[in-house]
């Protein structure tokens, strides 16, 4: 009798559209991102695979560089599973690489590293089209001082001003470490970009928020760093919505190569 394949780590980099899921994570007859992957797994292997993100989104945030790991009988190359994934996935979830990973690999945990992206289109009249990609300011903002904002952000602080309830413990606490903290411009469009050793949650949205008060004169730079030395999300500005924002990328240590 032939023996089966062995079990082997994957390694799934991930986009999709997040207006229509109620987030990353399983959640019962939701419809998240989570259990459109797990679905398509089970169609190509057979049987339930669980499947480890490398962390969760809300609903409405989108994605173009998740990561995700699951550990399964070797069964295709990783090309193929690519192929495999995206035949039965819906349009708005597509797998853009698979690697082959030591079974040992787990994409939340071994994390190091995550960038975010946060898209404002900053017009009078909003562009149709960004409706639901992009938050919509029609005021003018000032991005010297956001970026003088910005940069007190870098390097290692206490983010408890600019992070909501998760709902569940906290076991690193709320000590992070940003290393970048980017604004850009181009016509209409604001990008915000942020990279830290990790994000708590809605950090991002709560940041944004903050740096755009700044941005339209609500908040002076100093204000700005008397919220972040608070530690206090009760003297924090409202997040930005949702829609706006991007996981851009995950990053991890250098991995073995698997053909």
């Amino acid at each position: 009798m032939k023996p089966p394949p062995p079990e082997i780590g994957h390694k799934l980099t991930i986009a999709y559209r997040g207006t229509d899921f109620f987030g990353w994570q399983r959640q019962g007859e939701k419809r998240t991102v989570q259990e459109c992957l797990e679905a398509a797994l089970r169609t190509i292997w057979g049987r339930q695979i669980d499947l480890q993100g490398s962390g969760r989104t809300d609903a409405g945030v989108h994605a173009t560089g998740q990561v995700a790991s699951f550990v399964a009988p070797r069964l295709h190359a990783a090309h193929v599973v690519v192929r495999a994934m995206n035949a039965n996935l819906p349009r708005d979830v597509r797998v853009t690489t698979c690697r082959l990973v030591p079974p040992t690999f787990h994409a939340r945990f071994d994390a190091v590293e995550k960038t975010y992206r946060y898209l404002v289109f900053n017009a009078v009249v909003q562009d149709p089209f960004t409706l639901q990609t992009h938050w919509h300011i029609p005021h003018e903002l000032d991005l010297v001082r956001m970026r003088r904002a910005a940069k007190l952000l870098l390097g290692e602080h206490d983010f408890a001003s600019f992070t909501s309830n998760p709902g569940y413990e906290r076991p690193r606490g709320t000590v992070r470490t940003l290393r970048r903290a980017q604004i850009s411009r181009q016509g209409a469009e604001i990008v915000f970009r942020f990279t830290a050793n990790g994000f708590l949650y809605r950090m991002v949205r709560n940041l944004v928020g903050g740096l755009i008060k700044v941005g339209v004169g609500r908040l002076t730079v100093q204000e700005f760093g008397r919220i972040l030395r608070a530690k206090s999300r009760g003297e924090a500005p409202p997040n930005a919505p949702a829609h706006g924002l991007y996981l851009a990328s995950v990053s991890y240590p250098p991995l073995p190569s698997r053909s």
